[in-house]
């Protein structure tokens, strides 16, 4: 009974929007007309409309909501209630069809220019298939094509300065978008989800804003150069999308956690010379994390700080070298990185955090350098590979265990030491071979 009633609901609604939109059209006035004043008004204008020669292949709204801004001089547009009418399939020839996919948004409505598309403007219209975007639009405001599923295709103008929040949110079937040179502006979630987006996508360098979720689950999209504005890789940005490379320039100084997680095709990071001081990471998270594929990585010359398990289960990672600038390497940083065989320290006075490298089972080969300053418990559990390590003199602290399970290597200790320094804990050496103080 009930999905009865819903089946003669329904059409009695879309045949009541029909007959008000036919009324309006034969000069019916017996409804109130709208003044000048209003801020939003739904008459059909020349320059609302945008027809094209195929009634089956764009939407001819003869309506869309405007909202006068700045001062009355400009116009912003949302979808009209009549939407609705025209992206349901009737068998009433004067109603566009299903095949009615394509929106073109209009540059002027009363002769004043339409500047900006409202915020949920189109929101979960997913009939929409394409999208062409005038040059008059400076914004697309937050949630503006979110859950659009159907878009497959969006043409921005060449003045496009923001895209917001969530603008195209959700849409699945996105396979391609020109990003402007004028752009400011690229919202957190902006793409997030756009799994089929496979443009090659270039930041503008006038985006001053993080990138927050931006590109998150675009599983198709390989390429992105990053602007010479963006001030760091935001939470997410990037994580588990499709990309096999990436440069990271100098003006970025921070790659917050989660940023290239389960980047499963990723391949090679480069990270420009005074560019990125801080590799985030947490506790089931990191920012690069399960890059399976990550191979190499350039770390630049100013690196301070990688997080916890900010590399955990980079399976194919080969050799690191670090930075002289480098502080901390945090908790269970390289955890899992069993292809990694060979690391260097250019003289940083650093600490390695414990279980740093746990179960990096082909490294072998660790310089130190001589100025490295702790290395907590159990840091290198379980490298079965290592058989032998050489240990600078300034070394202040070395933690319990930190070779459990290397198979006993040979630990030689520089300069001369004859003896284990204050902050050597008394159980460092209980998994350790023979042991040779004062090496040149």
């Amino acid at each position: 009974m009930k999905k009865l009633v819903l089946l003669v609901f329904i059409p009695c609604c879309v045949l009541a929007f029909i007959a008000c939109d036919k009324g309006a059209q034969s000069g019916d006035t017996s409804a109130p007309k709208k003044s000048n004043s209003d801020l939003t008004s739904t008459s059909s204008d020349s320059s609302s409309s945008s027809a094209s020669s195929d009634s089956g292949s764009s939407f001819a709204f003869p309506e869309f909501t405007y909202k006068e801004i700045n001062g009355g001089n400009e116009y912003e547009i949302s979808a009209s209630p009549y939407f609705f009418v025209h992206i349901v399939d009737m068998s009433n020839q004067s109603v566009p069809s299903l095949n009615s996919k394509e929106l073109i948004i209009p540059s002027t409505y009363n002769g004043k220019p339409v500047t900006a598309i409202g915020p949920d403007a189109f929101k979960e219209h997913f009939m929409i298939t394409k999208v062409i975007i005038p040059d008059s639009i400076t914004v697309i405001d937050k949630s503006a094509f979110s859950g659009c599923y159907g878009i497959n295709s969006v043409i921005l103008g060449n003045a496009t300065t923001k895209i917001g929040d969530y603008a195209f949110y959700g849409c699945k079937s996105l396979n391609s978008i020109n990003i402007p040179k004028s752009l400011t502006y690229l919202g957190d979630y902006a793409f997030s989800g756009c799994s089929n987006l496979q443009s090659n996508i270039a930041i503008p360098d006038g985006v001053t804003n993080s990138l927050k979720e931006t590109f998150f689950s675009c599983s198709k999209l390989t390429s992105v150069t990053i602007g010479k504005g963006v001030p760091k890789i935001g939470v997410n940005a990037f994580s588990a999308s499709g990309i096999t490379s990436i440069t990271i320039p100098s003006n970025v100084k921070s790659i917050e956690d989660k940023a290239f997680i389960d980047c499963s095709e990723l391949i090679n990071v480069v990270i420009e010379d005074d560019g990125v001081t801080h590799i985030e990471g947490g506790i089931n998270s990191g920012a690069f994390k399960g890059c399976s594929k990550l191979k190499t990585i350039v770390f630049g010359n100013k690196l301070e700080h990688i997080g916890e398990q900010a590399f955990q289960s980079c399976l194919s990672l080969e050799s690191l070298t670090f930075p002289e600038s480098l502080i901390s390497i945090n908790k269970s940083a390289f955890k899992g990185c069993t292809a990694l065989a060979d690391i260097k320290f250019e003289n940083s006075a650093a600490n390695i955090g414990q279980r740093a490298f746990e179960d990096c089972s082909k490294l072998k080969n660790i310089d130190f350098g001589n100025s490295l300053i702790r290395i907590s418990s159990y840091a290198f559990i379980n490298c079965t590979s290592i058989t032998e390590i050489t240990l600078p003199a300034s070394l202040q602290y070395l933690g319990d265990s930190p070779f459990l399970g290397c198979n006993q290597p040979i630990i030689k200790v520089k300069e001369l030491l004859s003896k284990p320094p204050s902050g050597w804990s008394p159980l460092w050496r209980d998994d350790c071979g023979t042991i040779l103080w004062g090496q040149s």
